[in-house]
């Protein structure tokens, strides 16, 4: 289904996606033989005990993470969403995007249901154990956060007043309710040229539109991502 943006008619060599995934390989069986035949190493810096100690620590590293067989995710994104204030226009478009995510994470067999998690009970001190606490509330076993930024170079409209170029990049970071694991994150970026339309309403609104589609197609790859993940821990 294609949710671009209907009055950005010319988006120009959308280039430069890439995607980081940096928790998808499992331990191998040899690492907790490892663990089990040495003797458990203490902080060598006493202040650390303040936060966890030396026996949880070694607790959350030892531990053998697999996700729910069946799990329901809850979707947060960690800064407030900037387009939907814009025009009507791109508040429908914002809600696409987030309609497009979710129909791929329930498009996993592990995922029996996904939604954002609603504004009321997303926490004003945004710590791992608030949002923790927010997920369970919702009753999700898993809280999908991620966050977007975008750069735009101003410096490109010097060979044409109607073109930007800019980079958006995503980050996520998938928490475990029950256990409060991080179990998986991933980054994605895409780079994007698109020129001004006469429906625009200033360039301002050009590179709106043009950072909201980026954004739409790094949140699709984190997504698949997250499936990938759920897939390849069974």
């Amino acid at each position: 289904m294609n949710y671009r943006i209907p009055s950005l008619l010319l988006m120009l060599a959308m280039t430069g996606c890439t995607t980081t995934p940096a928790s998808t390989i499992s331990r191998p069986s040899a690492y907790y033989e490892t663990i089990a035949a040495e003797a458990p190493p203490a902080s060598l810096f006493s202040g650390d005990a303040d936060v966890l100690s030396d026996e949880d620590i070694a607790k959350v590293l030892d531990f053998h993470y697999v996700p729910p067989a069946l799990s329901r995710v809850a979707l947060m994104s960690f800064a407030p969403d900037t387009w939907s204030d814009w025009s009507e226009e791109m508040a429908v478009a914002s809600e696409q995007m987030k309609t497009s995510v979710i129909d791929r994470l329930v498009a996993s067999p592990f995922v029996y249901d996904a939604s954002y998690l609603p504004s009321i009970l997303v926490p004003e001190i945004r710590t791992v154990p608030r949002l923790r606490e927010a997920a369970a509330r919702y009753q999700a076993d898993l809280l999908l956060v991620y966050r977007s930024s975008c750069r735009s170079f101003e410096s490109y409209r010097a060979f044409s007043a109607d073109k930007t170029r800019a980079f958006c990049g995503v980050e996520a970071v998938l928490l475990d309710t029950r256990t409060g694991l991080v179990p998986f994150t991933s980054s994605a970026t895409r780079s994007f040229e698109a020129a001004q339309n006469d429906s625009d309403m200033n360039f301002r609104e050009t590179i709106l539109k043009a950072q909201l589609n980026a954004v739409s197609d790094a949140l699709g790859d984190i997504s698949a991502e997250v499936v990938a993940f759920l897939a390849s821990k069974r």
